[in-house]
């Protein structure tokens, strides 16, 4: 009798014991996951302030101003692993790269703070780095190469192909469905612009428009992509790039079209950024459904691979 009582009050201890260990061994491993970005030491570093940052803590000072942190994890890593490879297919063979030479603005804790707020701010923070540490080294390659990542916030339902837009063939870079992004609430943008503004904002550019009769007349797009991504527009006698128009008049996206509209010029916009490789949108929608990041990455971009740097 006394050696079943012993037996079951071990057995007792024994079920108790369980979740503590269960709870032990998931804290360990998502221990084992998190990066101490203060020593954590990738080989590639990045000047930023006359500040030496190792690679992956400059992701987190960029990531937060490319993409929504409200957008679900495997979107946010998606991006991650985007940033990773294009700084390290900028910096070539070299192992350092002054942050001026890339095209992504950096955010200090303390300008994130007041921008934020502590509170989300303290969100955020943890969600960076737990994005970058799940990520840490990954980068995308086709054929041994890294890849030119290209990435728009919102499509106009397909992605556009390379090929279409630079006249030449870029392997991973092909058309992809990515109808969700119609319902986006950044899918139409209208801008509205008097005559004279346009006329002035042309002269500003060094563009020889006599009249502001002569915008009128002779303002009109004269080539596109067939979905509507704007390759080149008349401007009195002289051609100038979507690419530039779009950024003069601070246009969302250089897919647009041009309307005569109460006596101004109407500037319709649909999606919003290039079109080219991932959509931010479809990432988003594709993490809801349950895709991976890896799942996310290898949709936009065709026949690629995600491999560690170095490998």
């Amino acid at each position: 009798m006394k050696y079943k009582m012993s037996y079951l009050l071990f057995l007792l201890i024994l079920l108790a014991a369980i979740p503590y260990v269960i709870t032990v061994s998931m804290t360990k491993n998502k221990k084992d996951k998190e990066i101490d970005f203060s020593s954590y030491k990738s080989g590639y570093y990045i000047i930023l302030q006359g500040k030496k940052l190792d690679l992956e803590t400059y992701l987190l000072t960029i990531l937060p101003g490319q993409i929504s942190m409200d957008d679900k994890e495997e979107a946010l890593k998606a991006q991650a692993v985007i940033l990773r490879t294009d700084i390290v297919r900028r910096m070539g063979k070299l192992r350092t790269m002054d942050a001026k030479s890339i095209p992504y603005q950096s955010q200090t804790d303390t300008q994130l703070k007041k921008i934020l707020g502590e509170k989300q701010y303290d969100r955020t923070d943890q969600l960076r780095k737990k994005v970058v540490s799940e990520t840490i080294k990954k980068v995308i390659v086709y054929k041994g190469n890294y890849i030119e990542p290209y990435f728009h916030g919102v499509s106009v339902g397909t992605t556009l192909d390379g090929k279409e837009w630079f006249g030449k063939e870029i392997s991973y870079l092909k058309a992809k469905d990515s109808v969700k992004d119609v319902e986006s609430p950044d899918y139409v943008t209208i801008k509205e612009e008097t005559y004279g503004n346009v006329w002035e904002n042309l002269k500003f550019h060094h563009l020889k428009v006599k009249t502001v009769e002569d915008v009128k007349k002779n303002l009109r797009i004269v080539r596109a992509t067939e979905n509507g991504y704007v390759k080149e527009i008349q401007v009195g006698n002289g051609i100038v790039s979507g690419n530039d128009f779009a950024r003069w008049f601070s246009l969302v996206s250089n897919n647009f079209y041009l309307e005569s509209y109460g006596g101004k010029l109407r500037i319709i916009c649909l999606g919003k950024g290039n079109g080219l490789g991932l959509s931010q949108y479809g990432a988003e929608k594709m993490a809801e459904n349950g895709s991976t990041y890896k799942n996310i990455l290898k949709y936009y971009y065709s026949n690629i691979q995600i491999v560690n740097l170095n490998e």
